[in-house]
């Protein structure tokens, strides 16, 4: 992925389940949401990103986890990528995620 700042929308069996912001610098990916904070990092074609709850109050489609590791992999599309996966341990739930190039890095 190239360096940059991300909106993401999650979905799953087609439906938006939120959004969330990923900046990505020299292939170190960190972000967040009203929910998790995420961390992670691009190797190759894939974004390997460990997801803490930092609000306990909001439902999750997870569930109660308090930490996840998704495992996604990506390709360039017309808005950003496209990035394809799942959470570790749980790859009954698919998930696809749109990250559109909002911002540049200066």
């Amino acid at each position: 992925m190239k360096d940059g700042i991300y909106l993401l929308t999650f979905k799953s069996s087609d439906k938006d389940f939120g959004n969330g912001i990923l900046v990505v610098d020299d292939e170190i990916a960190d972000g967040g949401d009203t929910t998790y904070s995420y961390n992670g990092y691009i190797e190759e074609n894939r974004l390997i990103l460990s997801l803490s709850k930092h609000n306990i109050n909001v439902h999750s489609l997870f569930g109660g986890s308090g930490s996840l590791k998704l495992n996604l992999t990506f390709q360039e599309d017309n808005q950003g990528y496209m990035l394809h996966g799942n959470v570790e341990n749980l790859q009954s739930v698919p998930l696809l995620v749109q990250a559109k190039l909002i911002g540049k890095k200066s």
